[in-house]
């Protein structure tokens, strides 16, 4: 799936990291992914930048071949394979909407360590919020990635689509930065993502009920599943 702006309607803003690898993002270190690296700026759009926030246990998130790879040594499931942020430090006057996308490979039926989505931390003159979960989310798509033996028998492992929209409309002052963070499990593999802003809240993250299921040259609907915690 391409990823491509929310029509928000009103003053907004769209960064897009539409092809994340080495190719494009060179420096960010090798195997097993302990280099702290500096953000990655958004290849289209605006200013945005994804920053590394911290590593993972023994391992963490580095820009491979192919995606950006939450490297490591351990066979355990649902490990953490460190903290990634998009963030922006000149977001639209009068922010009162955002959504945000991101394309997401699992590990082991694994995609968010313990299944906490992405959360939104802004700041006003009057200090930060932090750890703000989605005022609305979805699985826009799930792509099957072949299958992996687990303790329930054989499972199929998907590259997840998520889309989450944060409300922010009643925030009576300027918000002046904000950054969405998450973190990954070890040998999940961030492929995309899209970052969209407004000074004008309308909904624009479709009702949760099913998802586009790609795989095996068939598309199929299935019903949304979230995820599972450890």
């Amino acid at each position: 799936m391409t990823l491509s702006p929310f029509a928000l309607g009103g003053t907004t803003e769209s960064n897009g990291w539409l092809t994340i690898n080495s190719s494009v993002f060179p420096g960010t270190g090798t195997f097993p992914g302990t280099t702290m690296w500096s953000p990655l700026g958004s290849t289209t759009g605006g200013d945005a930048v994804l920053r590394k926030i911290s590593n993972g246990a023994a391992g963490g998130p580095y820009a491979a071949s192919g995606s950006i790879y939450f490297g490591g040594f351990s066979s355990d499931i649902n490990f953490n394979g460190g903290t990634l942020a998009a963030a922006d430090s000149t977001p639209v006057a009068n922010l009162a909407n955002i959504v945000f996308q991101i394309q997401i490979g699992e590990a082991w039926t694994y995609d968010f360590y313990n299944g906490v989505l992405p959360t939104l931390s802004y700041t006003t003159t009057s200090g930060t919020v932090t750890n703000l979960s989605a005022t609305d989310w979805t699985l826009l798509e799930q792509y099957d990635n072949g299958t992996v033996s687990m303790p329930t028998g054989e499972e199929t492992v998907y590259i997840n689509t998520y889309a989450l929209q944060w409300d922010l409309s009643s925030v009576t002052e300027d918000i002046t930065g904000f950054s969405i963070s998450f973190t990954g499990v070890q040998h999940g593999q961030l492929y995309a993502m899209q970052l969209d802003q407004s000074d004008t809240y309308v909904q624009a993250v479709p009702e949760p009920g099913t998802v586009l299921l790609f795989g095996a040259g068939a598309m199929v609907l299935v019903l949304r599943r979230r995820r599972r915690a450890a």
